[in-house]
């Protein structure tokens, strides 16, 4: 067909199709006024209906003619649709309605269809489209997971150029890999872009985290796209049959984790017309004057970030004594905390408190005891030791010098009150390798305060093994609820339990607490009170995961509750981190422990006029 008859029938189709929408079921839209100065372009996600009788090209071109015409930048993504294809090779034919609808209204499109590759192989695919209808490029989704079906995978993370930046691409369960967004980051991606299909099982309470999280460490605006049932939206069951609904929630997502336009839990259009190059003073001189978000940079290098980029064995654990353990976190107000020449006093007072309940392992906050000369500093060491072999209890207490630098360190004593572990704060310093330690129930690690902020250091912790990361931490900004968001994402992404130790602060949303791997808070501390929380862990417990079919499926029905019931529930099964990390691609992060232009770009201002007066050794941590 000519494509003046194209653009013809796409019109009347995309008309045909937004006058059902509006005297129905009318598309939701959420935008703000456009943004000033600096790189403004227009983005828009669309949430489409999820149901056979909405899978077709005349709904989603209906609901693509509902984009406003805002002029200037604009990209709009829909989410993925496996029920379109086109043919390898055949790319324009297979796409020209999509192709004459960014023509037609001059703008950037982001769609993902099935591709149908040579050899009969099968692709996951998202093209971007230009303003002109020329396609600018194509990623094939190169991830896959156990409820995945078996399609051919990509083998490249590309970024694309376009008028207002760079974007990179990802597909459905790429979503569980934040390998992929640090190497499209790192590649200069501003805007990251994910289109995804309703899975056979549902589980949103997970990704909340990880989407905000996604932006946040990308330093990138974050658009997804996604399905709406419906029906009210209702969540999953797996012993009741009940898959969960397609929750909407198209989003655009800022640097700082915040959602600038959302669909809510229904169909519609998120839109919003953003700055790239937004950005707040920074007065803060560790920090780079970049963000609208306190963060906090890495400073330490990219040297121990290697095991992300190696092939990944699961690690050979000890025979442990017990699984079972009792984890405690000790907190009070920061005007108690173990200063140079000073005794511990606040520490003892609190180990003597955590020892009526009995545990395993007392973990404490960040000091600031950095003089080992010390002698009062030398005699809290070896009373936490004494106390330790005395109570057959494990210890852990940050913000001590290390043993060969000033650098507050996390240091650990076993039962018998031996130092086994000391690991420095890597943002600051680095270190050529990140270390892990066996205790007699599991394998544990520590990260310290701002460490949180690098999401690489619990990565290559959690590749180590580690089941549980302590964080002793004087952190306080940006503030609680982000500090909380960041610890359950970590928590999510690498299928560990985290335990932090904060001091008080008059924010009440800043708390110790302990997180399980499904980013749930096990206790929590009171506000500005001092004590002790604790939680009971078992470590043999795997995370669990979905796939293939599961023996007993539910019986769909047409009213209540079975209407929403589908015959192809996944299986429950144990072993999420060993099936996450055995598909992980170390063979396309091999960026991931370098240092680069957009590396150095989120350092701290000093250090940035290091490299500008050619200070800089091209090693961050040879720098310190």
């Amino acid at each position: 067909m000519p494509r003046k008859n194209r653009l013809m029938a796409f019109s009347l189709k995309a008309c045909a199709a937004a006058l059902l929408l509006w005297s129905g079921t009318a598309a939701c839209r959420t935008s703000s006024h456009p943004a000033s100065g600096g790189h403004a372009v227009s983005l828009s996600s669309l949430c489409l209906l999820d149901g056979k009788d909405y899978q077709n090209r005349d709904h989603v071109l209906g609901m693509l003619g509902n984009l406003e015409k805002t002029g200037g930048n604009q990209l709009a993504v829909t989410p993925f649709m496996p029920f379109l294809a086109f043919k390898e090779g055949e790319e324009e034919a297979g796409l020209a309605d999509f192709l004459d609808f960014a023509k037609d209204r001059k703008i950037h499109l982001v769609v993902g269809l099935a591709e149908e590759g040579s050899g009969g192989r099968k692709y996951h695919a998202a093209v971007l489209i230009g303003p002109d209808g020329r396609i600018l490029g194509k990623y094939r989704k190169t991830h896959r997971t156990a409820i995945d079906e078996p399609i051919a995978l990509g083998d490249d993370l590309p970024v694309f150029d376009t008028a207002f930046g760079k974007i990179g691409l990802t597909l459905t369960t790429d979503f569980y890999y934040p390998e992929i967004y640090e190497v499209l980051r790192m590649k200069g991606a501003r805007i990251l872009v994910w289109q995804d299909y309703p899975e056979r099982f549902r589980e949103h309470f997970q990704w909340l985290p990880l989407l905000y999280s996604r932006a946040m460490d990308s330093h990138a605006f974050l658009v997804t796209a996604h399905y709406a049932d419906p029906r009210t939206y209702i969540a999953n069951n797996y012993d009741y049959g009940m898959k969960g609904a397609a929750f909407g929630r198209s989003m655009i997502i800022d640097r700082s984790g915040t959602p600038r336009a959302d669909t809510g839990y229904r169909h519609g259009i998120a839109a919003v017309t953003v700055d790239l190059d937004e950005k707040k003073d920074d007065p803060y001189s560790m920090t780079p004057n970049f963000e609208n978000l306190f963060y906090v940079p890495n400073n330490g290098g990219r040297a121990a970030f290697g095991p992300i980029a190696e092939k990944w064995e699961k690690p050979a654990l000890p025979e442990f004594s017990k699984r079972k353990a009792r984890i405690a976190v000790a907190f009070t107000s920061g005007d108690e905390m173990w200063n140079n020449a000073a005794y511990p006093e606040a520490v003892m007072g609190l180990l003597e408190k955590a020892w009526e309940v009995k545990p395993d392992l007392i973990l404490f906050s960040e000091n600031n005891a950095r003089r080992l000369e010390d002698p009062a500093i030398q005699k809290g060491l070896r009373d936490i030791s004494a106390w330790a072999a005395r109570h057959r209890c494990y210890v852990a207490v940050g913000g001590i010098a290390g043993p060969d630098n000033p650098v507050s360190t996390a240091y650990v004593w076993d039962r018998a009150g031996r130092l086994i572990y000391t690991e420095p704060l890597y943002w600051m310093a680095g270190a050529e390798e990140l270390k892990v330690f066996d205790t007699d129930f599991g394998r544990l690690a520590a990260h310290s305060c701002g460490d949180l902020f690098q999401f690489p250091i619990d990565r290559v912790l959690a590749l180590k093994g580690a089941e549980l990361i302590l964080d002793p931490s004087q952190m306080w900004g940006p503030d609680g609820y982000h500090n909380e968001l960041l610890l359950k994402a970590r928590a999510v992404d690498n299928g560990v339990y985290l335990a932090v130790a904060h001091w008080n602060t008059s924010d009440p949303g800043l708390r110790s607490m302990i997180v399980d791997p499904y980013g749930s808070i096990l206790a929590g501390s009171g506000f500005l009170e001092k004590g002790v929380i604790y939680a009971d862990i078992d470590f043999s417990r795997e995370k669990v995961y979905y796939a293939g079919l599961r023996p007993n499926q539910p019986e769909p029905g047409k009213e209540d509750i079975p209407s929403y019931f589908t015959p192809d529930m996944p299986e429950q099964l144990r072993g999420w981190r060993q099936m996450i990390f055995g598909n992980r691609r170390p063979e396309l992060y091999s960026i991931i422990p370098t240092d680069n232009d957009i590396t150095r770009r989120y350092i701290g201002k000093e250090l940035q006029k290091r490299y500008a007066s050619g200070a800089g050794t091209g090693n961050t941590t040879q720098d310190q």
